[in-house]
Order: C-alpha cells, then sequence, then structure tokens
C-alpha cells in the first residue's frame, strides 16, 4: 500500500471519515488521538499489556502492521483499547487486508507478497490472542475461539489482473486463504508452546492439517505442542473496517457498485460519499496504464451471486468457520433461481444461502 514517506496514510476521504466517526478516541468533548499514527500506537500499547515478549519489537511490527493496512482490528478494540474503563471482548476480531500486500499492482509483473502476509497473519492470531489474555472473563477465555478474517480480495484480484468471477481468480483466493491456514497453525502451536495449549484439541488439529495437506513440520508441531485455539480464522461481513481500510472491498465480496454508502449515524447524516474503491484509487495514478485498470476494477462490479458463491467455495476449505454471511443483491431472485444458487451454496459446502436486498 503506501510508502512510510507518504503524506498520509488515507487515500480516500470517506476513510478519513470513518475513523473520526467510529475509532477516534475522544474523551469529554477532547480529542485524545490526535491523529490516525495515535490510534494504531494506542492499539498497539495496550495489547502488549498481555506481557508479549521482546516488547519494543512487537510494539513497532504492531504499529507498523497497522499503519500499512495490513492488520485492521475490530471497532470495539480501535476504539477503546487504551482507554478508561475499556472491556477487552471475549470474542475479538481483526481482518487482514490482502490489497495491502499486492506488489506493483496493475503491472505485468504485479505479485502477492506471501512472505509478508503469513508474517502479518503471525502478529494478528497473537494480538487477538492477546487480547483475550486482557479480557476481564476469566482464565478460560484464553481458549476461546478466535476471528481472523480477511478483507479486500476483490481489489487484490483487480489489482493482479484477474477477474473476480475467473478460473484464475478463484485460484488465487485459494492460495491465499490456503497460506493464511498454514500461517493461522504455525501461531496457534507457538503459542501453545508459550503460553498452554487447549486440553484435548490436539487430534482434531493434526486431524484437520492432514485433512488440508499442511507440511509435515506444522502437522508435527501440531503434535507436538497442541493448539490453544480450536478455531482461528473466520471470515465475516466487516464493511465498515473495509471503509477504514481506504474502502477496500468487504471481505470475499465483489467491489462495490455504489458509490455512497450507508453507516448508521455517520457525520454525513447517514451517506457516506466514496470515491470508488481502493483499486480504483490506485489505478487512476497508474499512468499509461490507467484506463485499462479502471474497465478491469469496473468489470468486478458486475460479479454474479454464483459466481460470488463459487469464490467463497475456494475459500472455505482452509477457513475454520463456516463461510456464511449474506450475499449483497439489488433485488430478490425468482423461486427457481433461489433454488439453484442454493444447490451450488451447498455444491460448495457453504451451507444455507442468505440473500439481503439493498435498501
Amino acid at each position: 500500500m503506501l510508502e512510510k514517506d507518504d503524506p498520509s496514510p488515507f487515500l480516500d476521504p470517506a476513510a478519513v471519515e470513518v475513523w473520526d466517526t467510529w475509532f477516534r478516541w475522544r474523551e469529554k468533548g477532547q480529542l485524545r488521538d490526535i491523529s490516525v499514527e495515535a490510534t494504531w500506537e494506542r492499539v498497539a500499547r495496550a495489547l502488549a499489556q498481555a506481557g508479549t515478549a521482546d516488547f519494543p519489537n512487537w510494539l513497532a511490527r504492531m504499529i507498523d502492521a497497522q499503519a500499512r493496512w495490513q492488520v485492521v482490528f475490530d471497532g470495539r478494540i480501535l476504539a477503546g483499547a487504551g482507554t478508561r474503563d475499556f472491556t477487552w471482548p471475549d470474542d475479538p476480531l481483526a481482518v487482514l487486508n490482502a490489497a495491502s500486500f499486492v506488489r506493483a499492482p496493475f503491472a505485468a509483473d504485479a505479485r502477492f507478497d506471501f512472505e509478508s502476509f503469513r508474517a502479518a497473519a503471525e502478529l494478528a492470531v497473537r494480538g487477538l490472542d492477546n487480547a483475550l489474555l486482557l479480557h476481564q472473563g476469566g482464565k478460560d477465555s484464553a481458549f476461546a475461539d478466535l476471528r481472523l478474517g480477511m478483507i479486500g480480495i476483490a481489489d487484490t484480484l483487480a489489482m493482479m489482473g484477474k477477474h473476480h468471477d475467473s478460473a484464475s481468480g478463484r485460484e488465487l483466493a485459494g492460495q491465499i486463504a490456503k497460506e493464511l491456514a498454514h500461517a493461522c497453525l504455525a501461531a496457534n502451536c507457538d503459542l501453545a508452546h508459550d503460553r498452554g495449549a487447549l486440553p484435548g484439541a490436539a487430534l482434531g488439529a493434526v486431524e484437520l492439517s492432514r485433512q488440508r495437506g499442511m507440511p509435515v513440520a506444522l502437522v508435527e508441531s501440531a503434535q507436538r505442542s497442541g493448539v490453544r485455539h480450536r478455531r482461528v480464522t473466520a471470515i465475516t461481513s466487516q464493511p465498515r473496517l473495509a471503509r477504514l481500510a481506504n474502502d477496500v472491498a468487504d471481505a470475499l465480496d465483489p467491489i462495490d457498485r455504489t458509490d455512497t454508502h450507508r453507516d448508521g449515524t455517520s457525520a454525513t447524516g447517514g451517506r457516506i460519499k466514496r470515491a470508488g474503491g481502493y483499486a480504483c484509487l490506485v489505478a487512476k495514478r497508474g499512468g499509461a496504464v490507467a484506463d485499462a485498470a479502471i474497465a478491469l476494477v469496473d468489470s468486478q462490479r458486475k460479479s454474479s451471486i454464483a459466481a460470488q458463491i463459487s469464490l467463497r467455495g475456494a475459500v472455505q476449505p482452509w477457513i475454520d468457520a463456516p463461510i456464511d454471511y449474506p450475499f449483497r443483491v439489488a433485488h430478490a431472485p425468482d423461486a427457481q433461481v433461489t433454488e439453484q444458487l442454493q444447490q451450488l451454496a451447498a455444491a460448495n459446502r457453504l451451507g444455507d444461502l442468505t440473500l439481503a436486498v439493498d435498501s
């Protein structure tokens, strides 16, 4: 995404508004987070209270991962961590912004930085475990399920020159999900070694790892150390976090078709104006390739529900929890089409089909 010498981490004014409205710390009418950088440092320092080893290095890595929009913690943590009377949630959530790992976007040599992606995933898992350790609900809370998901997949595909409804797009999405599973298992085993394993969970983790074709070394690590959490990954709809991360596409959804977004009681009276989405903003900076890049981004907005189901099906085998958040549609399809979509969802092991009609 942005290089360190960029003047602002925000590309989209809507992202600034989301941060200022929902996540910026104010106390008694006074601004406490002078900048978004202050928000990231506040969150990182609060998470580090769990007794993280090598504190200076971990703190710097956590601040940097947030500053590059690689790791985005859930709204409760963003808004409250490090503030007075904050209660840590017993179900913390974070998302990895896949779009932030694309190098040379829209270029012929565009690539996905899997090494950095794995490192960010492991960092996020430990951060979520820290949040559970800080939770006031009791000692067993450390063993609760984690929820590490993804946003920005559609932007990633566009910047890599792939269509949302293409076989190559599904292949890349599945490969990203596979690397997420690998990194999360490694972090889960490391946490079990460092902080204690969840009793009785090792056998299931080993079996699942073998089914997924995990590297032998990871399977052996799970056998030796066990795991700390039965589930680590869960892809759910997180539109507000996606808007914050410079308006990337939510979860596995295609790039949004609309140029405004309704968001509760925002400062604009419920409507947040948008600049076309992250991939479009990057494309407009692309010089000679801008027109072709923008055309590719625009094509992502037309992805059908069937194509979205197929993409979720490529990702689901690597995710611990069912991917079952609703599909957004402009109009509800008739009964016959709905039945066909339901059958496709079942074939992709996605469970019941849920459609949400845009208002």
